[in-house]
Order: C-alpha cells, then structure tokens, then sequence
C-alpha cells in the first residue's frame, strides 16, 4: 500500500510540473511580459511582516462614581448607602492571600472604592488595577487552590468564593482579563457580580482601543 501511494504522489508531482511549464510558456508567447523576480517578492513579503504593531495607548481606570454611580450602589444594596473610600492606590491588607497583596502593589496603575452604610458592618469595595502575566498566574492559582471556583470565557477568567463567617456572608468576585484585574467583595455573589460587571463595562468605555 505505502509503494502505492508513492507512485500515485509521483504522478501528480510530475503533472505539476508540466502544467507550471505550459503556463510559464503562455505567459511568455501572451503579454510578453515578464513575471515578478524571486527577490522582488521576497523582499515585498520582508517589508510587510516587518511592519511594527501599534502599541496599546495607556490604560484608563475611570472613577468611583463612573464605575459605579452612588444611585446604582444604593439600588445594589441599601438606601443608606455611601461612598466611604476612594482612593488611587489599593491598600495592603495582610490578612488576605500573600499573591493579593503582591498583585495590588505590583500595580502600576490602580482605583479603590468602598461603599456601605455608615457605622454599620455593612459594605462592599472595588479594586481595579493593571496586573502583570506573572502576578495574574500566581494569583488565578492561589485563589484556586484556595477554594475559589474558576471559569475562563471569552477571555475573561472569573473567579468566585462565598463563605460565612460570624457576621454573615462574605463574597469575592475577580476578573482576570489581559492586563485587568477587577475585585469586588461584598456580602452576596450577586452583589460583587454586579459591582464587577459594571466596572469592566466603564474600563471598556474608557479604554476603546484596549481588547477587554
């Protein structure tokens, strides 16, 4: 079967080449004109690959109240809610995963935002920030093994963690995409979906040349 095979691709291969000589000699004894030169070929492919992608324009973290208007907070939670932090950098906690708390001070770029309701234990925050390959791998890792369920699509990597504790419930959401890391945490998955969702719809308004 193999020798077969071999004679039959002989064949065609021989085929081949008498068709690309009898079209060589059509064109020669049509137009007379001559056909492009292998260098001028290669050297139109060169330049063409050789051509330099456009570079991302610098990412944008919008504000607190555009990622998440204070009438929108009080819908998601209660009508006593208010903003009660806003800041540009993320604070280090140390109570949190080691990888968190590398992730937030690898950032170059960064929003926090806290909302609750005053002298009450209730509230929930956002973080969002730049987030490096190798920070965004040691923590989709670090989450996991802690519990965290895990799903990736269409390029975005969501992980989710709901406990109790003897306050009440606890959530945190992350989004992982490209260059992006976004954390809600909050009292219900429903809550930090919510915060999360809405906040990468505004980086994405924010940021229209950026593939988020």
């Amino acid at each position: 079967m193999v020798m077969g095979g071999c004679v039959r691709a002989t064949v065609v291969v021989a085929s081949a080449v008498l068709v690309a000589v009898a079209l060589t000699g059509c064109v020669a004894s049509g137009s007379g004109g001559a056909s492009p030169s292998p260098s001028s070929t290669l050297t139109a492919s060169a330049s063409a690959s050789s051509s330099p992608l456009p570079t991302p324009e610098p990412l944008i973290i919008p504000g607190c109240d555009t990622m998440l208007p204070l009438s929108a907070a009080k819908n998601l939670f209660s009508d006593s809610t208010q903003v009660l932090g806003d800041e540009d950098s993320v604070p280090i906690r140390g109570d949190e995963l080691p990888e968190i708390d590398t992730a937030a001070s690898n950032a170059s770029i960064a929003k926090n935002c806290v909302w609750g309701v005053p002298n009450s234990d209730g509230g929930f925050s956002l973080t969002v920030t730049d987030i490096t390959d190798t920070d965004a791998a040691n923590l989709r890792a670090a989450l996991l093994a802690s519990g965290f369920l895990g799903v990736t699509r269409a390029g975005i990597t969501t992980l989710e963690l709901s406990a109790e504790n003897m306050v009440g419930t606890t959530a945190d959401t992350h989004y992982l995409v490209g260059d992006l890391w976004i954390h809600a945490t909050g009292t219900s998955l429903s809550l930090t979906a919510n915060v999360a969702n809405g906040a990468l719809d505004e980086v994405r308004l924010a940021n229209p040349t950026r593939t988020y």
